[in-house]
């Protein structure tokens, strides 16, 4: 039985998942910010990030002030807990849950943000892209929207039902709170997938290797990491049984949430690899330019000419490398807007 189940993992293991989640989390966002710090000064997409950390950490305190109302629920669905003072326990596990639930979705729906914000660098001088861009900014707000007024009239017209005992266990609640939870995830789903698919067609016309292509899908394609643990939370959720996995829950919500703020993190962390790997190339290129000075004049000729075959070399590898990071992908805006309109994607004409 899955109430019992839940009782078996241990609190002080659970309170530990809950801020080891939220631990890596802040590191790789501070790790994004100590790397767009000596490039930039902050932007929106990193704001958005930090309130998605803010509201993650807001996440991981209001679940480590329920655990002990949520263990003694477990404990009493698998009679292992006397029943007195269910109430009391149940009334305040609740009365943190709904806005649990709001930090969960605040958290999701400001790293979509982060990732329209930093397409908007890149689509603003594309006129076509850019009405999408409005069209799907706009269905995101709406969608968050959407899911916020859901939750609220899952348990009736009075929210003040969401916090009592057994005052939202009636029949239309618990088909309205199925309904709140089929929406939100299939809304987040969805945007999350509009958000993954609106640059393949740019990447796709970029005169960069196959290599590099599929480098930069897979990071525009993070987001199904995300759809992922969503889909398996919604799971925990929509249960047959009366009760739910209520430790399972927080688990992976703890999980889609943390995650969500990872990926979101990753994009501007490529450019690590990116910055890695050139300077592995120019330490390299240097190596072989120092051993051909001790070959007389006719080789100190040859060296000036590799030298300069090696600077172009590094000048297109360079632009490769640019194509590669998503950061440096906006520097090269107006090689990819040339690339975008020579070839017409969609059939579109521009009319901006």
């Amino acid at each position: 039985m899955d109430t019992i189940d839940a009782a078996t993992v241990p609190e002080d293991t659970l309170r530990a998942i809950i801020w080891t989640c939220f631990g890596t989390a802040f590191v790789l966002v501070a790790l994004r910010t100590a790397v767009r710090a000596r490039t930039s000064s902050p932007t929106v997409d990193d704001y958005c990030i930090f309130f998605a950390l803010t509201c993650l950490l807001s996440l991981c305190v209001l679940e480590t002030i329920q655990l002990p109302s949520l263990y003694y629920i477990a404990g009493v669905l698998a009679g292992t807990a006397p029943i007195v003072g269910i109430i009391e326990e149940t009334e305040r596990y609740l009365l943190f849950q709904f806005p649990i639930v709001i930090l969960y979705w605040s958290t999701l729906w400001s790293v979509k943000a982060a990732f329209l914000t930093l397409y908007w660098k890149i689509f603003r001088d594309l006129p076509v892209y850019r009405r999408v861009w409005y069209l799907l900014a706009l269905f995101c707000l709406l969608a968050y929207g959407g899911c916020l007024v859901t939750l609220t009239v899952s348990c009736g017209g009075d929210v003040k039902n969401f916090f009592g005992f057994a005052t939202c266990a009636k029949p239309e609640h618990v088909w309205a709170s199925n309904f709140s939870v089929y929406f939100s995830t299939t809304i987040d789903v969805f945007t999350d997938l509009c958000i993954m698919a609106m640059p393949l067609r740019l990447i796709y016309n970029v005169k960069v290797t196959l290599r590099q292509k599929v480098g930069l899908v897979a990071v525009f394609g993070l987001g199904f990491v995300m759809i992922a643990f969503a889909i398996i939370r919604a799971k925990q959720v929509l249960v047959e049984k009366m009760f739910v996995n209520l430790t399972l829950l927080m688990i992976w919500s703890t999980l889609a949430a943390s995650i969500s703020v990872i990926v979101g993190t990753l994009p501007a962390l490529k450019v690590l690899i990116t910055v890695h790997s050139r300077n592995s190339a120019n330490r390299s290129n240097q190596h072989s330019a120092g051993g051909s000075k001790l070959t007389g004049k006719q080789s100190i000729s040859k060296s000036v000419r590799m030298g300069s075959i090696s600077k172009e070399k590094k000048s297109m590898q360079g632009s490769l490398d640019a194509m590669e990071s998503q950061e440096e992908i906006l520097v090269q805006h107006d090689v990819v807007s040339f690339s975008l309109f020579s070839s017409k994607p969609f059939g579109l004409v521009d009319i901006g």
